[in-house]
């Protein structure tokens, strides 16, 4: 998150920052964008940029939270929500935001194609520091829990369990790479899923106490 600095500069020019570093990280994945570079495109000098934000991830960080804001957005006008529980591959991405896809400049180059291609431990940050329990939450459907066969404590905790799904896709960069293999990382995705809905579907407190 940018530091009160930032924020308290005029509109124009945190725009024309902000803007700036959207179109450089449209241009490759977080690895390979220069912070020199980016200063030099949002026309300050390095000290202001530090007084702006941590580093370039504390930036990237908050640019994708821009992109979230407007699924969210959407999310709540249309009552559009990501499944990721569901069999049905095509509901677990964002591909159902169509508006934003459409409205967002380089949404589909900066949070589809090169966050793809950014480091495994970024993205993985940013799932687990940045995302779970945070406002985006409310972007995943959650019929799941509805079942009157699942446990009231599963119910209770379900934003804890949503987390834990969330975390699968990160979790598998390290052992399987989408980009080189991706019909094998959906299988073992697939694997995943199943395997935690299958436990909140049939878990029970006496499996817990007797374990």
């Amino acid at each position: 998150m940018p530091k009160q600095t930032f924020f308290n500069l005029p509109d124009a020019k945190k725009d024309h920052i902000i803007r700036a570093a959207v179109e450089e990280f449209s241009k490759a994945p977080y690895q390979e964008i220069s912070i020199n570079h980016l200063i030099k495109c949002m026309e300050i000098p390095t000290g202001s940029f530090y007084q702006y934000f941590d580093d370039k991830r504390d930036l990237y960080f908050y640019i994708l939270s821009h992109y979230l804001d407007q699924m969210l957005d959407e999310s709540v006008h249309d009552g559009k929500h990501l499944d990721i529980l569901h069999p049905n591959n095509k509901s677990t991405n964002t591909s159902i935001f169509t508006h934003t896809r459409k409205s967002t400049p380089y949404y589909q180059e900066i949070f589809v194609d090169n966050f793809n291609k950014a480091p495994g431990d970024l993205k993985r940050e940013w799932t687990f520091d940045k995302l779970i329990g945070s406002k985006y939450m409310a972007l995943y459907n959650y019929d799941l829990f509805d079942s009157s066969d699942i446990d009231p404590c599963i119910k209770e905790n379900k934003y804890l369990m949503m987390g834990l799904a969330m975390s699968v896709s990160s979790t598998l960069q390290c052992f399987c790479s989408r980009k080189e293999d991706e019909e094998k990382y959906k299988e073992l995705y697939t694997l995943c899923i199943n395997v935690i809905k299958t436990g909140i579907i049939h878990y029970s407190p006496a499996q817990s106490e007797g374990s």
